[in-house]
C-alpha cells in the first residue's frame, strides 16, 4: 500500500461528504443498457484489467495522522455483483441503486450487472466523485471496449500506459501551489458580486436552508434547433457552450438583475500525462455574467466569451478555496453555484463487439446544486436533464424553468441580436 495526500479538490469532497448524510450528492453513475449475447466471463476479465491499470479503483480514502489521505493498494478488485432486475422504470430503478452508500475506506466504486430481460443486461458502475470525473468516464468507455474485445477473442487492446495515480498528481500539485496572480484574479472577479437570491421560474419564498433531496426533469433540443444554435454560435464567433450558458444567465437575470453567477465545469488536465488518468480532475467554477436589459443578446454573449476565457486562464484555483474566502463579498459565497450548466458535445460510447450498448443517463443521487443542468449531444440535437433541489422547486416549477431556458435558447438562436428586454418579457410570461 502507498499513502498520498489528497488533492485540494478531493479533500474538499471528502470533508463535505462527512457532513452531507446519505445519499451523498457526490455519488456518480455510469450505466449501460446492453443488448445481445454478453460474454460475462470476458467482461469480468476486462474489468479486472481495468482495475489493475487504474489506481483510482484500488484507492481508499481515510483520515491519516496528517489529515485526509488516499491509500493506493497494489492489487484489488471491484467485484461484479450479478442481480436480477428488481423491476420498475429503468431511470428510477437505477437512480435508487445509485443512491446506495459507498464506504470510501473500503472502495470508491461498486459494479452491478442486472439481468434486465432475455438477451438484455444493464451494467451499472456506482462511483464516488472523489475518484472520477466526466473525462474519466470517456476513458472508461474507450478502455473497457478494447479490453472486452480482446478478452472475447478479438485483437489485443494495445492501450497506452496509464498516467500517474491521483496520489502522485496530488503530491505534484501541492508542491507547485497556486499562483498569486490566480488568487488575485478571483478576489477581484468575485468582489461585489451579488447573491443570487431568486430562482426561476418566478420569485417566491424559499427555505432558508435546503437539504440534498433532488429530482430530475428532462427535455429534448430538436435537431432543427440544434443546427440553429450552432449556426448562431458561429455568427457570434463563440461556442454553443457559451451561448447556452448565456441563455442560463439570462434566465436567472430576469429575476435577479443584470449581475449573476452561473457555475461552469473546468478541466485541470493540463499536463499531457493526465490524459490517461481516471480520477477527479475537474471542478465547477462560477462565471460572472452582466446582462443589462438595454443590451442585445449578442452583446451579452460576446462579454460572456471574454469572461469565460479569463476564468479558464485562472482555473487552477479550486472551488473549495473560493468558497473558503478568496472573495471579499461574504454574501456571494453561499450562492456561487446555485445554478450550473454542463455541456457534453462529444459523448463517448461503449462499443462491445456483437452487442448494442446505450448509455443511460441517470438522475443525481442527491442535489449538488440548486439546479444542475446537463446538455448531452444526441445527433444534431441534445438530450437535456436537470437535477433540482426539491426544497426549492416543485416538479411544475422545474419544468417551467427548463421551458424558460429552452425559450431563451430558441429565441436567441433565431435572432442572436434580440434585445435582452424582449427576452426577459418572454421568460416572465412563461412563469
Amino acid at each position: 500500500m502507498r499513502e498520498f495526500p489528497q488533492t485540494v479538490e478531493q479533500e474538499a469532497l471528502w470533508i463535505a461528504d462527512h457532513f452531507m448524510g446519505d445519499p451523498s450528492p457526490f455519488l456518480e453513475t455510469w450505466a449501460q443498457h446492453v443488448t445481445g449475447q454478453l460474454d460475462i466471463p470476458a467482461l469480468e476479465r476486462a474489468l479486472a484489467s481495468l482495475v489493475e491499470r487504474h489506481a483510482a479503483f484500488r484507492t481508499r480514502f481515510v483520515l491519516g495522522e496528517t489529515g485526509p489521505v488516499q491509500c493506493v493498494d497494489p492489487v484489488g478488485a471491484v467485484p461484479l455483483e450479478r442481480l436480477p432486475w428488481p423491476g420498475g422504470d429503468l431511470h428510477g430503478t437505477l437512480r435508487r441503486a445509485g443512491q446506495r452508500p459507498l464506504d470510501l475506506t473500503v472502495s470508491p466504486a461498486r459494479l452491478t450487472l442486472y439481468d434486465y430481460a432475455p438477451g438484455e443486461y444493464v451494467l451499472l458502475l456506482q462511483i464516488h466523485h472523489v475518484a472520477v470525473d466526466d473525462a474519466s468516464l470517456v476513458l472508461l468507455d474507450h478502455e473497457l471496449s478494447a479490453l472486452y474485445a480482446e478478452e472475447a477473442g478479438g485483437e489485443p487492446a494495445e492501450l497506452a500506459p496509464p498516467g500517474p495515480s491521483l496520489g502522485e498528481h496530488a503530491v505534484r500539485a501541492r508542491a507547485a501551489g497556486i499562483a498569486p496572480e490566480d488568487l488575485a484574479f478571483w478576489a477581484g472577479f468575485l468582489d461585489g458580486a451579488p447573491s443570487l437570491t431568486h430562482l426561476p421560474p418566478r420569485a417566491r419564498p424559499l427555505a432558508a436552508r435546503r437539504g440534498t433531496a433532488c429530482d430530475c426533469v428532462r427535455a429534448t433540443v430538436s435537431a432543427e434547433l440544434g443546427d440553429a444554435v450552432r449556426a448562431a454560435a458561429r455568427s457570434l464567433r463563440t461556442t454553443p457552450h457559451v451561448l447556452m450558458s448565456t441563455c442560463m444567465a439570462v434566465t436567472a437575470a430576469a429575476l435577479n438583475g443584470e449581475d449573476v453567477l452561473v457555475g461552469s465545469p473546468v478541466s485541470r488536465r493540463g499536463e499531457p500525462d493526465l490524459d490517461g488518468v481516471i480520477g477527479c480532475l475537474t471542478d465547477l467554477l462560477p462565471v460572472r455574467y452582466r446582462v443589462p436589459s438595454d443590451a442585445t443578446f449578442g452583446e451579452v454573449c460576446a462579454e460572456a466569451k471574454r469572461t469565460s476565457l479569463s476564468v479558464l486562464r485562472h482555473r487552477n484555483v479550486p472551488y473549495a478555496l473560493l468558497s473558503g474566502g478568496v472573495s471579499r463579498s461574504r454574501g456571494v459565497l453561499q450562492h456561487m453555484s446555485r445554478i450550473c450548466l454542463v455541456l457534453d458535445q462529444s459523448p463517448s460510447r461503449l462499443e462491445l463487439p456483437g452487442l448494442r450498448c446505450e448509455r443511460v443517463h441517470v438522475g443525481g443521487a442527491a442535489a449538488k446544486c440548486d439546479w444542475l443542468q446537463y446538455v448531452v449531444a444526441d445527433g444534431s440535437g441534445w438530450d437535456v436533464r436537470a437535477d433540482y433541489a426539491t426544497d426549492y422547486f416543485t416538479a411544475d416549477e422545474a419544468a417551467l424553468m427548463l421551458q424558460q431556458w429552452l425559450t431563451a435558447l430558441s429565441v436567441a438562436a433565431d435572432d442572436p441580436d434580440v434585445p435582452v428586454r424582449k427576452l426577459f418579457d418572454r421568460l416572465v410570461a412563461i412563469a
